[in-house]
Formats: C-alpha cells, structure tokens, sequence
C-alpha cells in the first residue's frame, strides 16, 4: 500500500473515533477533568482541531482560521507551541468541536485523496517529534498525535461513567 492510502486509511477511522468518544457526552461533562492536572475532553477535542486545521494549511486549502485557534496555540512560538489546559478558560463546546471536526475533516479528507506524492515530500521549516521535515513527515506525527489524544479521551469518557467509544467504524460514515 503506498503511503497516500495508508495516511488515507488512518485519518478516515481517527476522523470517526473522534466523533465517536464525544458522541453523547453532557455538555457539563465536556467542562470536567478527572483529576487536577489533567485536561477537560473540551480542551482535548479543541486542540486536536488545531492540528487537523494547521494539516489543511499544509496541504495548500486557504480557509479562514480556525475561531479558537488562540485558545490553543501560540504564535510567538515555533512548535510545538500548545497551549495547555486551564480551567478558568471557556472552551469551544463538544457540539461546536463536533461541527467543526466534521467540516475540517471533510476538506482534510478530499484533499488527502487528490494529493501527489511531491507534496507530500514538500519541506516545512521545522522537524517534527518522529523525525523528518516534510508534510508526509508531519502527517504521519499529527496520525499519532491524534490516537494518543482519542486514547486520553476514552479514559476520561469511561471516568465520568459513559460506555466505551465505538472502534469499528460506524455503519454511517461522516465522510
């Protein structure tokens, strides 16, 4: 399998886990933490946004930026430049997160399907965590980043009481 359907396959199932770990949350639940230093599922829903709409960029889709993007990033800094969790700011809601995860992933996902090989071996200016510099590079990291986070999500899901998240695929995909 070359790697455009690799990354393919990847992001078509995060897309849909991400989703599927929110699916039916309280909005007051959104707001909590499971214990003080850990991040709310709102905060964790908002950040992986950031990364999927920074991936957009990447990949050439001028939109308009993402409306929390300061509540999650600092610009004066070069990646990774996260802003972490705080419990004294408002964060988008789990519904508004879930509108937004749909319609970035819609573009994220039919620009990946159109991509050629040379964009994704195009240079960034920065070399990301598993190593390498170019958009491939930081796609295959942003996949991981994106698991590891959906993982700390079920946690916190099955934490506050809720049912494991869904991990085959639903029989209704968003895309």
């Amino acid at each position: 399998m070359d790697s455009i359907a690799n990354l393919i396959k990847q992001y078509q199932l995060l897309t849909d886990w991400y989703l599927s770990v929110l699916e039916d949350i309280d909005v007051a639940d959104g707001r909590k933490t499971i214990a003080d230093n850990t991040n709310s599922l709102e905060w964790l829903a908002g950040h992986l946004i950031t990364g999927r709409y920074r991936n957009i960029i990447r990949l050439g889709i001028t939109i308009e930026p993402y409306e929390y993007i300061d509540k999650f990033i600092n610009p004066a800094i070069p990646p990774p430049n996260a802003i972490e969790f705080n419990k004294m700011i408002q964060y988008p809601s789990l519904n508004d997160c879930k509108q937004q995860w749909i319609r970035y992933g819609k573009l994220f996902m039919n620009r990946l399907k159109e991509i050629k090989v040379d964009t994704l071996r195009t240079e960034i200016p920065f070399t990301v965590m598993t190593g390498g510099n170019t958009i491939e590079d930081a796609l295959t990291f942003i996949a991981l980043h994106e698991t590891f986070h959906i993982g700390q999500m079920s946690i916190i899901r099955k934490a506050l009481g809720y049912p494991a998240m869904q991990l085959s695929p639903r029989k209704v995909p968003v895309m």
